[in-house]
């Protein structure tokens, strides 16, 4: 499985950790274009860092920085305490991720917006407690329905969102097909006293966008088209 955990620009490190705990790397860095590098194997890289006190300091300051950087995209990203899903802000910064290597490959990118129908009057009539249940079935079978390397959040209330990255239109129906079924099956096991529903929209960019907001619109509009 490919997971993106990030990109690496001018002038950054890579490896260090793996070096000073004398680990095999956990990550492999691919160059997307005509790229430079400077590769110091670990002999050499230890007897650097014991001969240049500024060069160990600089390290220890791009380690600090590091460590104080995931920290705030830990407090950002808090998973969504009903779903465990990641939330919107996470969605719309791995997105942009997802996005620039789907154009760099020109392998195309797939979003799907999923709305639980009726929620408000779930909630109303039955509490609270069986609408996040409701939520947590509809969560769970999107995560079942789908690939490890496709990015699913809870977008907000009663909206799911889907990105999937090397995927085509054609794909979108059987998706969506797939996490019906998953839904029916997993509201059947859990006992919940309501019908599951949803509604579902589709958008699909050869080369998606910087942004994913032109996405968003398109797969609302397609919401609307589907519900006449």
């Amino acid at each position: 499985v490919e997971v993106i955990v990030g990109e690496l620009g001018e002038g950054e490190i890579i490896g260090e950790l793996s070096m000073l705990r004398n680990l095999t790397r956990s990550a492999t860095v691919v160059a997307m274009e005509r790229t430079h590098c400077l590769v110091l194997p670990q002999t050499e890289f230890l007897k650097v860092l014991q001969s240049s006190t500024e060069l160990a300091l600089a390290l220890l300051r791009t380690l600090a920085g590091r460590l104080y950087d995931t920290d705030r995209r830990l407090s950002r990203y808090a998973p969504d305490p009903v779903t465990g899903l990641a939330g919107r802000r996470a969605f719309h910064d791995q997105y942009r991720r997802l996005a620039a290597v789907a154009r760099r490959r020109k392998t195309g990118g797939l979003l799907l917006v999923v709305d639980v129908f009726q929620l408000k009057a779930i909630n109303d009539r039955w509490g609270y407690g069986i609408g996040d249940d409701v939520l947590r079935i509809v969560a769970d079978a999107l995560v079942e329905g789908t690939r490890t390397t496709d990015l699913i959040v809870r977008h907000g209330g009663d909206e799911f969102v889907i990105f999937f990255p090397d995927a085509g239109p054609g794909d979108a129906d059987i998706v969506i097909t797939r996490v019906r079924e998953k839904i029916k099956a997993l509201a059947g096991k859990r006992g919940v006293p309501v019908a599951v529903r949803c509604n579902f929209g589709v958008a699909y960019a050869q080369a998606p966008p910087d942004s994913a907001e032109e996405l968003l619109r398109e797969a609302d509009q397609d919401m609307l088209r589907r519900k006449r």
